[in-house]
């Protein structure tokens, strides 16, 4: 099937690799500021970062996964590791806040692209 073509697995691998990989890193060393959101948005950002422990254990799978997909090892496994995350993501963009939401979709859409692509990895675990 055309889509399933290995070149553009490998390239999305790498996109959503580099992207993983950055923001799990930007979560722990802080090098970019987080965009301005609306009281909402905020409102429920801080309480997650209250908490203390959210934003460490989800950079920290950001990075994990990040890295499995740059080196090419377990790319079925790191697809479902992050499926929960990406999609929690969409989800805050589509509820809280709108207007910064092209990166949450395009990481949304990437991940589902390569669960997509390595469907027959996850038939084992339907029967």
């Amino acid at each position: 099937m055309a889509l399933r073509n290995k070149g553009l697995v490998k390239t999305v691998q790498v996109i959503l690799g580099l992207v993983l990989l950055f923001f799990g890193l930007n979560g722990f060393i802080g090098f970019m500021a987080l965009p301005e959101m609306n009281q909402q948005a905020l409102g429920f950002v801080n309480s997650l970062f209250a908490v203390g422990y959210i934003f460490p254990i989800l950079n920290v799978i950001f990075i994990l996964t990040g890295l499995l997909f740059l080196f090419d090892r377990c790319v079925a496994f790191g697809a479902i590791l992050i499926f929960p995350l990406t999609f929690n993501i969409a989800l805050f963009h589509i509820f809280l806040e709108i207007n910064n939401s092209l990166m949450g979709f395009v990481v949304f859409v990437l991940n589902l692209y390569l669960i997509y692509s390595y469907f027959d990895s996850y038939r084992g675990m339907c029967r």
